[in-house]
């Protein structure tokens, strides 16, 4: 038997009861599939182990049960950026220890990756952080579970670098993949811009109760693209400092989906009359 923390374990069998019937015989009264609960407390993962239920009834039933407690906290593939340096991160709780696996451009394994992880009588904390090289445009992150058997997929793709002068505006593409991200899944949609280490939420949608929060003036995401799945965006009055990588993020409890532009905002050139350019 197999569970998660905060699962119940139930003793499950054909129990017999009996009764009198004031003449000396016994009368049996069937109750199939009657279920004794033997623990109503959260469970942890000391709980693992084997259990004895016992069941007094005509004739007595003792089963043996062997449970195993398995933990898959949601994952998280993360994005960093250090000066010209580039990551991901990928990490998780989990029990029982499971691999992280990284593949490139959907096909060639991964395997310069590091590999961190971190013991308590908890589930153990896994990180998996892998440096971005060359122009490859995607990543993708995979953690198994193999006695939950639950399978949770990260992937990360680069666009195109843009290049916007001051006061224009901008629009960035973002839209859920149907094949590879089921519509019945509660996700949430993030939209930051990182710079220089640090990570600033733009806007914000949740799928379940439809709230976008927008922490940006000149932010705008438009409501019937939304409906169609349509995250894309508009920044508009661009300034120097909106310069750097802008992060879409779809999360949902099996996927998640990084999309990252980099933005490059330049002065805006002023002709004269003499022929110089300010």
């Amino acid at each position: 038997m197999i569970l998660k923390p905060k699962e119940h374990l139930l003793c499950i069998t054909n129990m017999t009861s009996t009764r009198h019937d004031g003449t000396g015989g016994v009368i049996y009264l069937s109750y199939s599939h009657t279920t004794s609960e033997w623990i109503s407390r959260r469970l942890s993962l000391m709980d693992e182990g084997t259990y004895i239920c016992y069941v007094g009834t005509a004739i007595s039933t003792i089963r043996n049960v062997v449970l195993k407690v398995g933990a898959f906290h949601t994952p998280v593939i993360k994005y960093e950026k250090r000066n010209t340096k580039s990551s991901l991160i990928c990490s998780i709780q989990v029990y029982p220890p499971s691999n992280i696996t990284w593949k490139m451009d959907d096909t060639t394994p991964v395997s310069q990756s590091k590999m961190e992880e971190i013991r308590s009588s908890g589930p153990s904390y896994i990180k998996s952080t892998l440096d971005i090289t060359g122009s490859n445009s995607s990543y993708e992150c995979a953690i198994e579970n193999s006695l939950l058997k639950q399978t949770w997929m990260g992937r990360w793709a680069r666009k195109d670098d843009l290049h916007r002068n001051q006061s224009e505006h901008v629009s960035l593409s973002c839209q859920l993949v149907n094949n590879s991200f089921p519509l019945n899944q509660d996700f949430r949609v993030t939209w930051s811009r990182v710079k220089s280490g640090t990570s600033f939420v733009l806007a914000y949608y949740l799928s379940s109760s439809q709230n976008i929060i927008i922490n940006e003036l000149r932010f705008s995401w438009d409501k019937e693209l939304i409906n169609q799945s349509d995250f894309s965006m508009n920044l508009t009055d661009l300034s120097l400092s909106d310069s750097g990588d802008y992060l879409c993020n779809i999360s949902s409890s099996k996927y998640t989906l990084l999309t990252v532009y980099t933005l490059h905002v330049g002065k805006l050139q002023v002709s004269l009359d003499n022929g110089f350019w300010l």
